[in-house]
C-alpha cells in the first residue's frame, strides 16, 4: 500500500499511547485511507510519517519532525492561505485529498481541539475556481449495470455530473463499445464504479473510484434522485440509468461533507466510501446538497455524430497531436471567440456532440 495513505504503521502499533492530537490524526487516516489527510494545526495543514515524506517530495517543501513521549514522527506542512495550489499538485500526482479542519476554537475547550474532515477533494468533484478550467466541464462519471434478462445483453448506463456547474447527463446502451465511446467523448476526470462495472470502460488517465455497492441499488438510487427531481423515473429510460445517476449524486454529496450509503443500506456521515461498514465520522457542515442542481438531461448517442477516442485525437478537436503543440493548434482553439465561460462550455459540447439532424 502507498505509505502516504492510511494510518501510519508506526502509529498504529501504539495508537492508545499516542497523544490525543496524534490519535486524531491516526484515526482520520484510518477512516480516509484512500486520501492524503491534510490535518489543520493552527495556520497550517500538516501531514505526518509516510504522508509527510511523500508530500514534502511532491510539493518540494521542508520535511521536519514532531517529537513527543511516544517517538519522533516526520512532519511537513503547508500554509492554509496557500493550500489550494498545493492541493492541485497532489491531485495532479494522482491523489485524493481529505481536508481535516479544526471545528472548534482552541479557547473553547480544555482538551484537544476537535477536528473533522470537512471536504474530500478529488479530480472529478472540484468546485474551486482556481483549480478548474472555466471554459470546459469537469465531469465525474458513474457507470452502472442493469439487471440481467434471459437472452439479452445487460445494459450499461453512464451518468456525468459537473459538480461545479450542475450539468447532469445520462445515457445507456447494451453496447460496451458505445459506452466506451461516450466516456472518451466527455473525458471525465474521475469515474465512480460499482463492484460489477467493468473498470476498463474508462481511459488510463481517469481516476477510478470504487464506491459502495448499495449506492447503486435501484431503490436507494431512486430515493436519492427524488430528493432533487419530482419524478426522476420520467426523466430516465432504464433502471441502469437510475442507478448510475443516484450513485454519482451520492458520491458528490459525500465529497462535499455529507453522507454516503453504507453497504448495509445505512447512511453514515462523511465516512470513507470504500469502507465495508457505515461507521460515522465527525461532523458534516450540512452544506453537502447541490442546491443549484435543477436539470437532468437524458440523451441518445445515436442522435449525434459518433466521435470515438481515435477520431477525437486525429481531428485535434481539443488536444494538439504534437506533444508540445500550441493550444490554438486545435479546432476549439481556432473557433473559440466566446465571451463567457458558459459560452465556452457550450461550444465544446457542440464539438463533442455534433447533431446528425441540423434542424434539431
Amino acid at each position: 500500500m502507498d505509505p502516504a495513505l492510511g494510518p501510519p504503521e508506526e502509529m498504529a502499533e501504539i495508537r492508545d499511547e499516542l497523544t490525543p492530537m496524534m490519535r486524531q490524526y491516526h484515526d482520520l487516516c484510518a477512516r480516509y485511507d484512500e486520501a492524503i489527510v491534510l490535518f489543520q494545526v493552527g495556520d497550517f495543514y500538516e501531514t505526518f510519517c509516510g504522508a509527510a515524506e511523500r508530500t514534502a517530495r511532491l510539493l518540494e517543501i521542508a520535511l521536519t519532525s514532531r517529537e513527543d513521549n511516544t517517538g519522533e514522527y516526520p512532519m511537513s506542512g503547508i500554509p492554509i492561505d496557500n493550500a489550494e495550489s498545493y492541493i492541485e499538485e497532489l491531485l495532479e500526482a494522482g491523489y485524493r485529498v481529505a481536508v481535516a479542519d479544526q471545528v472548534e476554537e482552541p479557547g473553547e475547550t480544555s482538551g484537544v481541539v476537535e477536528r473533522a474532515v470537512t471536504r474530500v477533494i478529488t479530480p472529478g468533484t472540484l468546485t474551486e475556481d482556481e483549480l478548474l478550467a472555466s471554459d470546459d466541464n469537469n465531469f465525474v462519471a458513474a457507470v452502472a449495470r442493469g439487471d440481467a434478462a434471459a437472452g439479452e445483453e445487460r445494459e450499461l448506463a453512464l451518468a456525468l455530473l459537473d459538480v461545479s456547474t450542475g450539468d447532469f447527463l445520462a445515457t445507456s446502451s447494451t453496447s460496451r463499445e458505445s459506452i466506451v465511446d461516450e466516456v472518451s467523448r466527455f473525458d471525465p476526470a474521475e469515474a465512480v464504479v460499482g463492484p460489477d462495472a467493468p473498470a476498463d470502460l474508462v481511459p488510463d488517465d481517469c481516476m477510478v473510484t470504487p464506491y459502495d455497492e448499495s449506492a447503486f441499488d435501484r431503490q436507494r438510487a431512486g430515493e436519492k434522485l427524488s430528493t432533487y427531481f419530482r419524478n426522476p423515473d420520467a426523466l430516465l429510460a432504464s433502471d441502469a440509468e437510475v442507478r448510475a445517476c443516484g450513485a454519482v449524486l451520492s458520491y458528490a454529496e459525500y465529497v462535499r461533507g455529507g453522507t454516503h450509503v453504507g453497504e448495509r443500506g445505512e447512511e453514515s456521515e462523511c465516512s470513507d466510501p470504500t469502507d465495508d461498514g457505515p461507521d460515522a465520522t465527525a461532523n458534516s457542515d450540512g452544506d453537502s446538497r447541490l442546491e443549484y442542481l435543477t436539470h437532468l438531461t437524458r440523451y441518445d448517442p445515436q442522435e449525434y455524430l459518433l466521435l470515438d477516442a481515435v477520431a477525437l485525437r486525429s481531428l485535434e478537436l481539443f488536444e494538439p497531436r504534437a506533444v508540445h503543440g500550441r493550444d490554438d493548434a486545435t479546432l476549439v482553439g481556432v473557433l473559440d471567440d466566446t465571451a463567457s465561460a458558459l459560452g465556452g462550455r457550450k461550444l465544446r459540447d457542440w464539438l463533442r456532440r455534433p447533431l446528425l439532424e441540423p434542424d434539431r
